[in-house]
């Protein structure tokens, strides 16, 4: 008797081990969870017939999200953890006060903790300078706006172990200075959103409501110049049937819906494009009775902005492409208008995946001389568009001021020399700058001798070692 109790004991714990495997063979967990997406099971052998090195990791990561009764598995254990000991299983997902959720990534905004610096905020600006020119010489209108975290407009239910700032500084506000006095077409929704007594956010999704959108796409129409129904007298609808996408992710088979507002701008326009979703990558609508043609970049707060935009233009296309071929976009829709929304926590993106562009080229200028530092450059084909070359360089110098502008000087085998306005942009390996060439002006394996320059308050300098 004495061996046969751990005996029975092993084999009970190998069963209860072995039930997510041989459970996928009866009842596999095939829906993704939250914003998952769908994976398929993978091949061993590859397309041309030979056979996948990459399948056993491939397996483990298709098995990590189809294994029998994971929703179950999660389920049971968020709500352990969620209502003993007021925290969160997955490190997605924040649990606040008030059965509220918040979306971990906005964290460090919150907290002040890992900030840009000034010298990257005003690469952020200096990157929008370069996108709104190049909008406005190709006869297209700009803005650009933020949609704001919900634990900076609400930040009362944030769990306590919240409470210990690193910083007062946060990049919203070290952005909305720099942006003051730029040129920039900016539309800011922090003020009108915040000075609203109504909560516009969902407790437990990450975004703005309906009613917070119309907020939003009315300030960005207004800001635009842009005529347009502002849903003031719209016959209003109430329904208890959104459900939000932290909370999807925490509960996925009990997650309680929450109360949505509907004004009937859905009724406006139709799809161009076989559309399921207003979560789509890629969206094209009409509106016969509507005027004037958008291109708009979103994030997932743009998801409840579509159908408002949707019905004030004849014809929108919604791209959440990151980073976005700007050239492209326009030149295949010829838009007339082109907004960029970004949520607050992905500001940073601006500069650590600059949007393609052509490199403005720079017809003139005169040096004032070098400066002393160093530079890391790297030609290459363009990592999302293979019609550029892109040209990039990671620069090392105390003597670049903090908003000082980067040129790349290029120059061929033959002597044709040509230099470009670049991004800047920021790497792992550093900061410095990026530009997008065409491809078949400058193809990438071709061999080339670069020089950056910088222009500081007092002109344009070559760097130099």
């Amino acid at each position: 008797m004495k061996k046969i109790f751990p005996l029975i004991f092993t084999v009970f714990c190998v069963a209860v081990c072995a039930v997510p495997s041989l459970g996928m063979f009866f009842r596999p967990a095939d829906k993704p969870i939250g914003n998952e997406r769908k994976e398929k099971a993978p091949s061993i052998t590859d397309k041309d017939g030979s056979f996948n090195f990459s399948y056993f990791n491939q397996l483990g990561s298709y098995y990590e999200k189809n294994f029998a009764f994971r929703p179950e598995m999660i389920q049971a254990d968020a709500s352990i953890n969620a209502n003993i000991f007021k925290t969160s299983n997955i490190d997605t997902v924040i649990v606040g006060k008030n059965n509220w959720l918040y979306y971990t990534s906005t964290a460090d905004d919150y907290l002040g903790k890992n900030t840009l610096s000034g010298s990257e905020i005003n690469g952020v600006v200096n990157n929008l300078k370069i996108i709104q020119s190049y909008c406005e010489s190709n006869g297209v209108q700009f803005l650009f706006t933020v949609a704001p975290n919900k634990n900076t407009l609400y930040p009362d239910n944030m769990p306590y172990t919240y409470s210990a700032k690193v910083s007062g500084t946060h990049n919203k506000d070290l952005l909305h200075s720099a942006l003051k006095d730029s040129g920039v077409n900016y539309c800011s929704l922090f003020d009108p959103l915040s000075a609203q007594k109504e909560t516009l956010y969902f407790a437990r999704d990450s975004h703005w409501n309906n009613k917070g959108a119309l907020l939003a796409y009315n300030t960005v129409l207004d800001a635009l110049g842009k005529s347009h129904d502002d849903y003031s007298t719209a016959n209003v609808s109430r329904k208890k049937d959104f459900t939000g996408d932290l909370s999807k992710m925490l509960y996925p088979l009990s997650s309680e819906p929450e109360y949505n507002y509907y004004y009937g701008a859905e009724d406006k326009y139709t799809y161009t494009t076989n559309t399921k979703s207003v979560e789509e990558n890629m969206i094209k609508t009409s509106n016969p009775d509507a005027a004037g043609s958008l291109y708009m970049y979103r994030d997932s707060f743009g998801n409840a902005l579509v159908p408002f935009f949707a019905s004030a233009y004849n014809t929108a296309t919604f791209t959440k492409a990151f980073p976005m071929n700007i050239r492209q976009g326009l030149e295949s829709n010829k838009p007339d208008t082109f907004v960029m929304e970004l949520a607050e926590r992905n500001i940073k993106w601006l500069i650590t995946m600059p949007p393609m562009v052509p490199a403005p080229e720079l017809t003139y200028f005169k040096s004032s001389g070098t400066i002393k530092g160093s530079a890391s450059v790297n030609v290459q084909p363009c990592d999302y568009a293979s019609e550029y070359t892109q040209v990039s360089a990671v620069v090392d110098s105390s003597a670049i001021d903090a908003d000082a502008e980067y040129y790349i000087t290029v120059k061929d085998k033959s002597g044709s020399e040509k230099t470009f306005e670049a991004f800047c942009h920021k790497s792992d390996d550093g900061n410095g700058c990026i530009a997008y060439l065409p491809a078949e002006s400058f193809p990438a394996d071709s061999e080339y001798e670069i020089k950056i320059t910088v222009k500081n308050k007092d002109g344009f300098f070559e760097l130099g070692s």
